[in-house]
């Protein structure tokens, strides 16, 4: 190779940046990345740690990308989006800017709805991506160029697409120098054959099986287990079951891990999911949020009274049924939510021990203005006042309206002033907060999730309202956590209730994000059984052998998705006809050949 076009190439790597905008040599662009993010960088970054920054050999003008992230194009995760509408009403005859003239419907809410530009993008990102790739013999000139050029400079990591044409498919390779020697990594895809005619046979392999490690994933919320358990409707979240393990050896792929593997569980859960069992507590949780956000913004989403009978009408008829002493009763009542196919879920009973502003909450929240709301509470009072009833409230409710009832029952209550501004308002969301804690403190110690200890932290009573509901916000992800690994992975107990002091142990330091994926030990026990009746999404082993002061590694993995859709299919559903039964278990898998070598200097 002329050696004026290796220096070329060599002053040409280095000038290049972020900023380069003359990236073209001898027909191929280089990209300087310095994001982990980029979204072509997602394939080869699920199977090797990449090092950065890295420069990318890519066919020129396939991807052109202003601050490219992974994560506005890859599928998103299963979000709730609520057709909620706030609007500023401000109606003078009634004596508050609280007025409003759109009401939330509950019922009107979307699961996995994307909005319309992130789809475009998504798709715009998967046709780039399968033009990315370059002529396998052209790679083959690119790494030639890399490898001398690097020779006594310091370049970063080179990573070039090719095409697949090749009879092996390759889809990357991977260069990088360090002092004493060069690493090249080659990724190779196998597609899909009937029979499976493409999968390795272990025994061929020639490597030392003793140093073997082995990987298989499961999606639990996978496409037909999604089918067989909720009637085709995806549940708000993301589960995977993963294993690690070395012995017993594997005489063949797909093996499924023993019982000495090391299980973790990764999953995300989104809150709302009307098919939850912690749905109920939600949807009171959402409209405190609203009452709460309201007294900052002046803007609130009042609930569409679906009741036939007005708000006041229904606090007389309570207040007649506590006159009669049924304060402490309450029908017991369950979520409707039965067992799926067998599998368990973990459903939560009312509390009974209701007190008077938790009645008071639970007709109030079904206001609809603020002109309502101020006529409800005058006639509350209006009824303390008189000296006619004197309703029980818990020692430990500390509330502004428990007050007035201890208040009224010493012949000393003042009637507040609720004219104007937003104190009703105030008032029902102190008395919302105070219930819903009830509600989280009756809810995981009745099912014995934890133990009073390990929530007290979140139940204080103390504190601006914002900070008490975010507290609340934390305890129902957990809730709603252990109610979906529950449902898809029956676990026991003992181990939800590991999971769940886990997670409490992470929201005292970190803001609710229903975005974080959270990562579980359990024993294997606790999966195996689910885990074998179901087919794994990614089935991999690996070996790994030292070189000097590096090491060499060898990865074959089986998966049902191509991570590089720029050679060949990226997804078999699209291109080929699943044969056989109709058996969940049946997958057809691309097969991923991963290679390190080593040249010592």
């Amino acid at each position: 190779m002329d050696k004026l076009v290796i220096a070329d190439y060599g002053k040409f790597m280095k000038k290049l940046s972020t900023d380069s905008v003359d990236n073209v040599f001898q027909d191929v662009e280089y990209v300087y990345i310095t994001n982990s993010k980029d979204p072509r960088l997602a394939g080869i970054g699920s199977l090797v740690s990449l090092p950065l920054p890295i420069i990318l050999a890519q066919n020129p003008g396939s991807m052109l990308l202003t601050d490219p992230d992974v994560s506005e194009f890859m599928p998103q995760e299963s979000l709730l989006k609520s057709n909620r509408k706030h609007t500023n009403s401000y109606d003078a005859t009634q004596g508050s800017p609280l007025k409003m003239q759109e009401y939330a419907d509950l019922s009107d809410i979307v699961v996995n709805e994307a909005p319309v530009g992130s789809w475009t993008s998504r798709e715009h990102f998967k046709s780039a991506l399968t033009k990315i790739g370059i002529p396998f013999n052209q790679t083959r000139v690119v790494a030639s160029l890399y490898s001398l050029a690097s020779q006594g400079n310091s370049l970063p990591p080179l990573l070039i697409f090719s095409d697949g044409q090749n009879r092996k498919h390759t889809a990357c390779q991977m260069l990088s120098r360090e002092e004493q020697y060069l690493k090249f990594t080659v990724i190779k895809v196998s597609f899909p054959e009937p029979k499976n005619g493409h999968f390795p046979k272990i025994h061929n392999l020639k490597i030392p099986e003793k140093q073997m490690k082995y990987k298989a994933r499961y999606d639990m919320m996978g496409k037909m287990l999604q089918e067989l358990v909720t009637n085709g409707q995806e549940f708000a979240g993301s589960l995977v079951v993963e294993t690690d393990w070395t012995k017993p050896i594997c005489t063949a792929v797909l093996q499924s891990p023993p019982l000495e593997s090391q299980a973790h569980i990764q999953a995300q859960v989104v809150s709302g999911d009307e098919r939850s069992t912690a749905n109920g507590f939600y949807i009171e949780l959402e409209m405190l949020k609203s009452f709460i956000d309201g007294l900052e913004s002046g803007e609130i989403l009042w609930l569409a009274n679906e009741s036939h009978v007005p708000v006041l009408e229904q606090l007389k008829m309570q207040i007649e049924k506590l006159k009669l002493g049924d304060a402490a009763k309450c029908e017991k009542e369950q979520n409707d939510v039965v067992d799926i196919l067998g599998l368990d879920s973990l459903s939560f009973d009312r509390r009974e021990d209701l007190d008077f502003t938790d009645h008071l909450w639970n007709i109030l929240i079904q206001c609809t203005s603020y002109s309502e709301l101020e006529e409800a509470l005058k006639f509350v009072f209006a009824v303390l006042s008189n000296g006619e009833f004197y309703p029980m409230v818990h020692r430990k409710n500390n509330t502004v309206i428990a007050q007035m009832v201890r208040e009224a029952c010493g012949g000393k209550l003042r009637m507040p002033n609720l004219a104007g501004g937003s104190y009703a308002i105030q008032l029902l969301a102190e008395i919302g907060l105070e219930k819903l804690r009830q509600d989280y403190v009756h809810a995981f110690l009745s099912k014995e999730l934890v133990v009073l200890g390990n929530i007290e932290s979140f139940i204080g009573t103390e504190g601006p309202f914002t900070q008490r509901l975010a507290a609340l916000e934390k305890l129902h992800h957990v809730l709603e956590m252990s109610v979906m690994l529950k449902m898809f992975l029956k676990l026991s107990m003992q181990t939800l209730n590991f999971i769940a002091i886990q997670m409490l142990k992470y929201y005292e330091n970190n803001s609710l994000d229903q975005k974080h994926l959270f990562d579980f030990p359990v024993p294997t026990s606790q999966v195996k059984s689910m885990i074998e009746n179901s087919a794994p999404c990614l089935w991999q082993m690996e070996f790994t052998k030292q070189v000097q002061n590096t090491s060499e590694t060898m990865k074959v993995v089986l998966t049902e998705d191509n991570p590089f859709p720029h050679v060949g299919w990226s997804s078999v559903s699209d291109n080929m006809t699943e044969v056989g039964s109709e058996d969940f278990r049946d997958r057809v898998y691309y097969v991923l050949h991963l290679e390190e070598r080593v040249s010592v200097l």
